[in-house]
């Protein structure tokens, strides 16, 4: 092998454990211990501005969920000083049927059956490439969620009684129930909109009043008859706290990038169809980055392409900035969501 046209392959330096090249540039370097490198590449390529049409990758050890990070960033080529069989058969199975110019390499220097480690091991049998990477990243306490506690609650709206449950940092939680349950009173009392009669509420371990600003992203369900003479680059900026007009208007156009709405930035917000609102809206929660995002009927009203983008973005938040997502639903399609804990709230006789 020619090492001068394979710089990847060449020795790491003593003081790195991961080297990145686009092509033979090296554009990224580490010294981090378990995955916090690759974690560290992530954070970087986002920014990156440079060519990534041929990223390769020398790590010191290369195990599954090295190989589940490494395939999800693009990367094409990957060496390894030691490598698992289990990665190995991972990146076998992403090719398989793959065309030949999206393939994926996988080359080591030391090739074992699996490395000695806990992730490896809880690995073994799990090929859902979004559920490894969100496990990933909780195991790296790389989680934007906040822990939401509600304790022994009743409330004068609704059918709220002595209520209680949890949502981890991360969870996700889907309401659901007929109609006056008290859905939608229990997000309000969330985002701390109104009090309950009685028992108590905490977000990150404190009051809703007491929280810093922009901790929630509460999206209320959609009307047709409130108008807001904002265009949609300005509602997406009210998340934003204090940041300089460059950092914001970036931040603006990655949320709405996000959603699929940066085409719509120089629109009136009021112009907007229901679908486009709803993903707006989740845009201005970006921006904000909350790390509880409260969302009262997401998918009311709209058609089935635009039910399915909403899905798919909150699926995305779910795995990849993990904040704690907590909704109000009747859809049927929405609570069959994999990973989500469901609470039935009920009236009196139902």
């Amino acid at each position: 092998m020619n090492f001068e046209n394979e710089p990847y392959l060449s020795r790491l330096p003593e003081d790195k454990t991961l080297c990145v090249y686009n092509s033979s540039s090296l554009i990224f370097s580490n010294s981090g211990k378990w995955l916090m490198p690759l974690f560290e590449l992530e954070k970087f390529l986002k920014i990156y501005l440079g060519p990534k049409d041929n990223l390769c990758a020398h790590d010191t050890a290369v195990g599954k969920a090295a190989a589940v990070l490494m395939a999800r960033m693009g990367i094409k080529k990957i060496h390894a000083d030691i490598g698992s069989r289990l990665a190995e058969r991972y990146i076998a199975e992403l090719n398989d049927g793959v065309d030949e110019k999206e393939k994926i390499s996988f080359s080591c220097g030391i090739k074992v059956d699996r490395l000695l480690c806990a992730t490896e091991d809880l690995f073994e049998s799990l090929y859902d490439s979004d559920e490894m990477y969100m496990q990933l990243r909780r195991r790296a306490r790389l989680v934007q969620g906040v822990e939401a506690r509600v304790e022994n609650i009743s409330s004068n709206y609704g059918f709220i009684n002595d209520l209680s449950f949890t949502v981890p940092a991360g969870g996700r939680l889907m309401v659901a129930g007929e109609n006056g349950a008290g859905k939608t009173t229990l997000l309000k009392i969330l985002c701390g909109l109104i009090r309950p009669k009685s028992g108590e509420v905490f977000i990150d371990g404190k009051t809703p009043s007491l929280l810093p600003k922009r901790t929630i992203g509460y999206i209320p369900q959609q009307t047709d008859n409130t108008e807001f003479s904002l265009s949609v680059e300005e509602v997406v900026s009210l998340g934003i706290g204090r940041a300089s007009v460059k950092n914001r208007e970036a931040v603006i156009r990655r949320s709405l990038e996000r959603t699929g709405t940066l085409g719509l930035i120089n629109r009136s917000y009021f112009s907007l169809s229901g679908g486009e609102k709803q993903k707006v809206s989740l845009a201005r929660c970006l921006a904000q980055d909350a790390k509880l995002l409260l969302l009262d009927e997401p998918t009311a009203a709209l058609d089935a392409e635009n039910r399915k983008m909403v899905t798919d973005i909150l699926h995305s938040l779910s795995v990849s900035e993990i904040p704690t997502i907590i909704i109000v639903t009747h859809d049927k399609e929405l609570l069959k969501m994999h990973g989500w804990q469901t609470l039935v709230l009920e009236r009196p006789g139902d």
